[in-house]
């Protein structure tokens, strides 16, 4: 029919033939392009997404030769540039891979070392210990020690302050070549790095979990016994010991870096104190290569850099002495450390846990257990001075205990009377309260 009025002139105007030969060519496309669709589907390797761009991209009706592959078409239509690969660039910071047969090898491995001291639950009590050595003969330093859980349950390490911050521009983490000799069970501790950005030795500090098991699963599967583990700045968080603080700021490394340090605990990352189930104590040995920045850089900036670094020479930072450090304390600080250690001694921790030992263990009474520790020191040095130094020691914990009953009675009761005393009021008037304050005795 409709053939019939295009071909008769008579009976319609050209316009008007026009318009119908538009119609029925529109007719015939939306009828086969289902098939055509579909054929091209079929014989191809497309997925349902590119038939979508397809789709929708051709609106008028195309031709396609045979030698056109689907492939080639999408290209035609939106061409999607190849992402370039990204690399990263290592600096190492601290290395520890030099052995002893080259004397300039070796004094990189000594200065390293000698960066770092212990940190470890002794200034919370506990009697954990712990120490990073040099392994003679051997391409890495062992941070090792014995984690105890009694009063504290952490192991730690830090540098001692850099003379100059170190300058972190343009990196974007802190990388450790690492593996952790001692056993397989990296995921029963928590292990932490921490930053700290200012010149101050307090409690507040950046740190940061990362996942050492994840690292040394990686690197068995590309058949490497060094894990690398990486840890981006951005995961970097504020926290007073292991709890976050809240509305804390974030990391910036802009003015450089002053402190770096690593932390095994039985404590989380948390707001509150969180202790990490199934924490394994005793004994860790972590073996570790190198510690240095890293950043990003694409494929052949990376080769371009290798190039101009060749041999690249580790250039170890200069940090305090250990003496100098203690003379940078402030003036606060010198005064309240001597009464510090007299509270907090680490070898009355240790003390005060080996006689829980022998009174609960072997149920001993306090006397038995003394003179046990007269015996057992009368082998090293004679009767006389192991007598002598047990006196000694028991004055000094009697003078140690004495201090703290009257820092108790001068400062913390006094404290709790008043909470005491302002809850009681308080609850008199009806008003809010909030928890019960602990009693004089707690």
């Amino acid at each position: 029919m409709s053939s019939l009025l295009l071909h008769n002139k008579t009976l319609l105007p050209n316009a008007v033939q026009l318009s119908l030969f538009i119609f029925l060519i529109s007719d015939v496309i939306q009828a086969f392009s289902p098939v055509i669709n579909h054929a091209i589907i079929r014989d191809s390797k497309w997925t349902p997404s590119q038939y979508h761009i397809l789709d929708r991209t051709f609106i008028s009706p195309r031709i396609f030769h045979d030698d056109q592959t689907p492939t080639a078409l999408m290209a035609s239509i939106s061409p999607t540039p190849t992402p370039t690969p990204t690399q990263y660039v290592f600096n190492p910071i601290f290395d520890f891979t030099n052995d002893s047969t080259s004397s300039s090898n070796n004094e990189i491995k000594q200065k390293s070392l000698a960066s770092f001291e212990r940190i470890d639950d002794a200034i919370m009590g506990g009697i954990s210990l712990s120490a990073l050595k040099d392994v003679p003969q051997q391409n890495y330093a062992s941070w090792s020690g014995v984690c105890r859980t009694d009063g504290g349950g952490f192991c730690g390490m830090r540098t001692l302050p850099f003379k100059a911050p170190l300058n972190a521009t343009g990196e974007e983490g802190i990388y450790i070549d690492c593996k952790l000799a001692s056993d397989d069970e990296p995921e029963r501790r928590v292990w932490k790095m921490t930053v700290r950005t200012d010149t101050s030795r307090g409690e507040m500090v950046f740190q940061s979990q990362f996942d050492l098991k994840e690292a040394m699963d990686i690197a068995k599967e590309r058949g490497d016994e060094w894990a690398r583990v990486m840890v981006k700045f951005d995961g970097f968080q504020m926290v007073r010991g292991p709890r976050l603080v809240l509305d804390g700021p974030k990391l910036d490394v802009s003015r450089g870096i002053f402190q770096i340090g690593m932390t095994m605990s039985k404590f989380q990352m948390a707001v509150n104190t969180t202790e990490l189930e199934n924490f394994r104590p005793g004994f860790f040995d972590l073996h570790i290569q190198r510690i240095g920045f890293y950043h990003s850089v694409v494929e052949t900036q990376q080769q371009q850099l290798q190039e101009d670094m060749g041999d690249h020479v580790v250039g170890v930072p200069d940090t305090l002495t250990k003496m100098e450090a203690k003379k940078k304390r402030p003036v606060l600080l010198k005064i309240l450390s001597p009464v510090a250690k007299l509270l907090f001694s680490e070898k009355a921790n240790r003390r005060r846990s080996a006689m829980n030992i022998l009174r609960e263990n072997r149920e001993m009474s306090r006397m038995r257990a003394i003179l046990f520790g007269i015996k057992s020191r009368r082998k090293s040095m004679g009767l006389i001075p192991s007598i002598f130094k047990t006196v000694g020691i028991l004055g000094v914990d009697s003078a140690r205990t004495i201090l703290k009953s009257a820092l108790k009675v001068i400062f913390v009761y006094p404290l709790k009377l008043m909470s005491m005393i302002v809850f009681t009021i308080q609850k008199t008037l009806g008003m809010k309260v909030t928890k019960k304050p602990p009693s004089l005795t707690e």
